[in-house]
């Protein structure tokens, strides 16, 4: 039996014509992360850079990302630590962001010392902010810089009086230090 050529090239076109569309890449799941240096531990969730939200965050606005604090890490000292000159004691703490607001104040950065456990939820980049007291609510500002990562991702570097907390979000960094 022989095939004719339009009759292969026909079903050749009807087979190409049934392929699937490729797969979106997987997304990773958003889970809980650590980082440790000495007496200090952070617990954060490994939110995907999201560069639109946070230029938007950045910016003097009423939008629906500007009008709520995010809580984006836990915090856990095992003694005393001092950060922008306010004093920790040991305890677990939830770091919030403050977006820009409306009147232009500027971005800032909470420290609220609240109580143990975990109130991170994976899966969850909407996180509700837990209840405690504030400790420090400080102005902050994330720099630009040239590598960007793909999600959160915070480090602490271990000094010899100090910490280095460092938030990296995308194209954007922001380092603390922790002074013990």
């Amino acid at each position: 039996m022989t095939l004719s050529l339009p009759l292969i090239l026909a079903v050749l076109a009807q087979a190409g014509a049934q392929a699937p569309a490729p797969a979106e890449p997987k997304r990773p799941a958003i889970v809980i992360q650590s980082a440790s240096a000495g007496p200090i531990s952070v617990h954060y969730l490994n939110i995907p850079w999201g560069p639109n939200t946070f230029a938007g965050m950045e910016q003097a606005a009423d939008g629906f990302y500007n009008r709520r604090a995010w809580p984006f890490a836990r915090l856990e000292t095992k003694s005393a630590a001092t950060i922008d000159g306010t004093r920790l004691p040991a305890g677990n703490y939830a770091l919030l962001f403050h977006p820009n607001t409306p009147e232009n104040a500027g971005m800032s950065l909470e420290i609220r010392r609240i109580a143990a456990g975990e109130f991170l939820q994976p899966g969850n980049v909407m996180t509700p902010a837990p209840e405690g007291e504030t400790m420090l609510r400080a102005p902050v500002r994330f720099e630009t810089v040239p590598e960007t990562v793909p999600a959160l991702a915070i480090e602490l570097g271990p000094g010899k009086d100090a910490t280095a907390l460092t938030v990296r979000y995308g194209d954007r960094r922001l380092v603390k230090e922790l002074r013990n």
